[in-house]
């Protein structure tokens, strides 16, 4: 790695940051479904709706997880108080 971009990531703040890995990240992972894509090309591969089903299945679940991973965090309210309804 050239010593000038070092220099500058180690001077960027936590949004550069963010910003800076998550654009590749997320770039990787559109490579990585566009291979997937291929998978689907029935003259050169054949598979079962039920395999297709347990990809997306497994892939839908994590991606859930991990976008969960994003929302704010909720505070728990372990106080009783007869003017609160039950949930």
């Amino acid at each position: 790695m050239d010593e000038e971009v070092k220099k500058e990531q180690e001077n960027e703040s936590k949004a550069e940051k963010f910003v800076r890995l998550g654009e590749y990240r997320v770039n990787k992972v559109i490579e990585a479904i566009g291979r997937l894509e291929n998978l689907s090309n029935r003259s050169s591969y054949e598979y079962t709706e039920e395999q297709v089903e347990a990809m997306f299945s497994m892939m839908e679940k994590r991606l859930a997880e991990v976008k969960g991973r994003f929302a704010p965090k909720q505070t728990k309210d372990n106080t009783f108080s007869f003017e609160k309804k039950a949930e």
